[in-house]
């Protein structure tokens, strides 16, 4: 596909001179399509508000302002990467160094008065979110902003895989949630594929379900202050209605020792109930084939469970009573 400036001037036919050459039309066309801004990118660009035109389906003139509309917002996605591509490719060729400022920091404070601080993390997300951008995605610079330490333990391929599978698991695609995944997913290196982080990705967001029937232990299900698998969540274990951490009010005597001591009690059995449960999904033959089919990613997982193995044996590894 050619572009306005891909023609060598030696390889176009030649042109008569004068009006009735045709110099005066070519000279026309040429001018309209060098000057003419794509639409959404300038203010002109965007058709001014109207009422609408009827009640039933859009015209062929508002169709295609709706587009114009639609290329404007997304201008407003794009600009953060845009932006830190401008930024590193000002400060990779010291392009400024005839501006008048002691370096690229001031420059750039004196002109769009963004911080140092934010200039880094723009220049550092870019690249994700230009990819991003390539599959059809309109991440925010926010959502990005929670993958940095993936990109920096396993590289921009990483991040992007990360987004793309939480995106594609239907799923309303939010920083807090991006936050979440990250969070909770295994150690990401560079040999991990596209595919592979997509699975983790997917264990994330749809987790084992909760142990239930003849696995359930006594105290699961239709408890207050739980969730709707049965399994408390840290804020609402023994949290009193008037305390944000969870402290007792003293007009209520013992009968909060002994709610305590009932929520702890019930969080033992449901952690049981949840090991028991994932021992039941995992034997040896399984780990082997995993290890098989994607070594790098078998690895990452085993050492994350044998981590929290571990934290659940320290903090169970208490004196007993006699």
């Amino acid at each position: 596909m050619s572009g306005v400036f891909d023609e060598d001037p030696t390889d176009a036919p030649a042109q008569g001179k004068g009006l009735m050459g045709g110099g005066l039309t070519a000279m026309l066309q040429e001018a309209t399509v060098v000057v003419k801004a794509p639409v959404g990118t300038t203010l002109e660009s965007i058709p001014e508000p109207r009422l609408p035109a009827g009640d039933g389906e859009l015209s062929a003139q508002e169709k295609e302002t709706l587009e114009a509309c639609k290329a404007g917002m997304n201008n407003l996605h794009n600009a953060f990467w845009i932006a830190g591509k401008s930024l590193e490719t000002m400060a990779s060729g010291n392009l400024h160094r005839n501006e008048g400022y002691g370096n690229f920091a001031e420059f750039v404070w004196a002109n769009w008065e963004i911080s140092e601080s934010q200039v880094y993390r723009l220049m550092d997300e870019w690249r994700i979110g230009e990819e991003l951008n390539h599959l059809g995605h309109r991440p925010r610079e926010s959502q990005i902003r929670q993958l940095t330490d993936i990109k920096r333990s396993a590289g921009d391929r990483a991040a992007v895989a990360v987004y793309d599978a939480v995106a594609r698991s239907g799923k309303r695609v939010t920083a807090k949630l991006l936050e979440q995944v990250a969070r909770q997913l295994p150690p990401l290196t560079e040999e991990l594929s596209p595919a592979q982080i997509g699975s983790m990705v997917r264990s994330v967001l749809t987790p084992p379900p909760a142990p239930s029937g003849a696995d359930a232990q006594p105290g699961q299900g239709g408890q207050s202050g739980s969730d709707s698998a049965g399994v408390h969540t840290i804020t609402s274990l023994g949290q009193g209605e008037g305390s944000p951490i969870g402290e007792s009010d003293d007009t209520h005597g013992d009968s909060d020792v002994s709610s305590a001591v009932s929520a702890d009690m019930e969080r033992l059995q449901e952690t049981l109930a949840l090991v028991r449960e994932a021992a039941k999904g995992l034997s040896r033959p399984a780990v082997r084939r995993a290890l098989e089919e994607s070594p790098a990613a078998a690895v990452a997982l085993l050492d994350a469970i044998a981590t929290d193995l571990n934290k659940i044996g320290r903090t169970v590894a208490v004196r007993r009573p006699n």
